[in-house]
């Protein structure tokens, strides 16, 4: 069967000296993984019509014996130049594709998703990254996984008071907030987090697109706070790889 689609590249593996193996995100297919075959020849109809992050629009042989499929043509509709003058942005690019690459799973669509990614990728192209982005990109993709934390109210009895004087509990395993009255002391796996900190981390949560997050004067004690906290949760409930202490720690 011919399917035709628009992907994002999140991957490019070696096949052969000649071939290579690309991983798409696409609305209506979800993770799909092709096969180009004799894409670095020079004259190949296939060379130089994608790269990483290009989002293509592609004819593919759907397989039914494997997962990898043939890809049979495809025709760049954003190349996002701006990634090549700009490494730290191609950096919170690839780590961004990385976890979409290992969280999304092969034949699941998910057009929201794959409509966030398609503008936050053009975001980044555009007007590069910072630490501030990459939180609200992990918050937005969280969020659409069904996973994101708990940053609102109590998870044990749900209260949404927090007294001000003291920082507030973020319970990294049960992955939310807990009052004093239903932390556990024994629980180690607890890191207090300061009330401005969690407010701008529920701002971001809250907005759609990451202008508000580049915007934000933030002190460095509250990058260190929102950056630990999301690395810590995304680290206990999804593994997160090396990936994003390299890319996090040089935009």
């Amino acid at each position: 069967m011919i399917i035709k689609t628009t992907g994002i590249v999140l991957r490019l593996d070696p096949f052969s000296k000649t071939s290579q193996i690309i991983s798409w995100l696409t609305p209506d297919q979800g993770r799909v993984a092709t096969i180009a075959k004799g894409a670095k020849r020079t004259k190949n109809s296939l060379l130089g019509q994608y790269d990483c992050f290009y989002t293509c629009e592609l004819l593919y042989y759907q397989t039914h014996r494997t997962s990898l499929h043939i890809l049979k043509e495809c025709s760049p509709l954003s190349p996002r130049t701006g990634f090549r003058r700009n490494w730290r942005a191609s950096l919170g690019a690839s780590y961004l594709c990385d976890l979409l690459n290992r969280l999304t799973s092969p034949g699941a669509p998910h057009p929201a998703l794959f409509d966030w990614a398609n503008r936050t990728l053009d975001f980044l192209a555009e007007q590069g990254g910072s630490g501030p982005v990459m939180n609200w990109a992990e918050l937005k993709l969280l969020k659409l996984l069904g996973v994101a934390p708990t940053l609102t109210s109590c998870l044990g009895c749900g209260t949404k008071e927090f007294p001000g004087d003291r920082p507030a509990a973020f319970s990294i395993s049960r992955g939310g907030l807990l009052c004093a009255s239903c932390r556990n002391p024994h629980d180690t796996l607890v890191m207090p987090v300061t009330h401005d900190a969690l407010a701008m981390l529920r701002g971001w949560a809250d907005t759609e697109t990451p202008i508000i997050a580049k915007r934000t004067a933030c002190t460095p004690h509250q990058t260190r706070t929102a950056n630990k906290l999301l690395g810590a949760f995304m680290h206990y409930h999804l593994e997160s790889s090396l990936a994003r202490d390299i890319a996090l720690g040089m935009i």
